[in-house]
């Protein structure tokens, strides 16, 4: 009989457990083997509780065309809708844009991150139950840092962009709208593209036109000549075999030995961290609108070994003593 007794006890604790255990709906913009979105999933899962029931829903909205968004936004949300969850994080700006706002103002606390575009062109500000973090790439500073390392004067640099809605975010943050900008001596074009021989070409002729450097971008959404989406590796890996000049980056994803030589970063990692603290703040009682939101770290040096010494570039002391220095 005592032993009938403690096992029901004990049933009975662990459906209770079972029942109060906290749930959490991720719904990424992009799809699960994307570089961006597992580094992303690395730092919240770091901070997000232990004990928390995660579901992943993906919108796939970089290897799909663009007119197709909204209807997988509408598939991924039939299925959120038909769940309870106690807070659901919204990753990047397509989920931000196309879940948000169905979100906005409901029972459900709601934290963004990675948010290139502002919160109110998608609906998200002012919310009493939605908040969260900032992705601000730091182009300027990154730039004006890292060409000085291949020409000390009259620094011509081409940036290089895919034609995403985050692209767009990101171009119209750092550049208001204009193609050219002038940094002190630095000198930069910046050219977005959808189609990839057009951006390759772009890459090939950046010599022969006068820019001592580029800065690869966005370009997981590039499409061929059969509007095919090119695999965002095949991108780089080409880029890498191909460009007449040294290639910097400003997300850490892209920085690697036969991809580019590095610069100063944003870093996925980072963005799902300072997300994963927002909700477990939501999560210990906090509102959300108690919690502005805010741009996470403001990004880190980071270079590749291998592509440093294949361009023949040396790191002055005061950015070698902060970098991280990869293969």
């Amino acid at each position: 009989m005592r032993t009938m007794l403690l096992s029901f006890i004990f049933m009975c604790a662990t459906l209770s457990t079972a029942f109060s255990q906290t749930t959490i709906g991720i719904i990424h913009s992009y799809h699960k083997e994307y570089a961006w979105e597992q580094s992303l999933t690395r730092g919240l899962l770091k901070s997000l509780p232990r004990d928390a029931a995660i579901r992943h829903f993906y919108l796939d909205t970089k290897r799909t065309l663009r007119e197709h968004h909204q209807a997988q936004a509408d598939k991924v949300w039939e299925e959120v809708r038909k769940l309870r969850f106690d807070l659901v994080i919204l990753c990047d700006d397509n989920a931000a844009r196309f879940i948000g706002p169905r979100l906005k103002d409901g029972p459900v606390p709601v934290v963004y991150v990675g948010l290139n575009g502002n919160p109110r062109d998608y609906g998200l500000y002012p919310a009493q139950n939605i908040t969260g973090v900032l992705e601000r790439p730091l182009l300027k500073r990154s730039l004006h840092s890292m060409c000085k390392l291949v020409n000390t004067e009259d620094t011509r640099v081409l940036v290089l962009f895919d034609s995403d809605v985050t692209s767009d975010a990101v171009v119209n943050e750092a550049f208001q709208g204009q193609p050219r900008l002038e940094l002190g001596k630095v000198r930069v074009d910046l050219k977005q593209f959808s189609d990839v021989e057009k951006w390759r070409e772009a890459l090939l002729n950046a010599k022969k036109d006068g820019f001592d450097t580029v800065y690869i971008g966005l370009y997981h959404t590039l499409r061929d000549s059969n509007n095919a989406h090119v695999p965002e590796e095949e991108v780089l890996a080409w880029a890498n075999a191909n460009t007449p000049v040294p290639i910097f980056a400003f997300w850490d994803f892209a920085v690697g030995k036969g991809k580019t030589i590095g610069g100063h970063v944003l870093s996925a990692y980072d963005q799902g961290l300072a997300a994963g603290e927002i909700a477990c703040r939501i999560l210990a009682g906090t509102p959300p609108s108690a919690i502005h939101p805010y741009t996470a770290t403001a990004g880190s040096y980071r270079f590749s070994a291998y592509e440093l010494k294949r361009f023949n570039i040396r790191l002055p002391a005061g950015i070698q003593a902060q970098a991280e220095i990869v293969p």
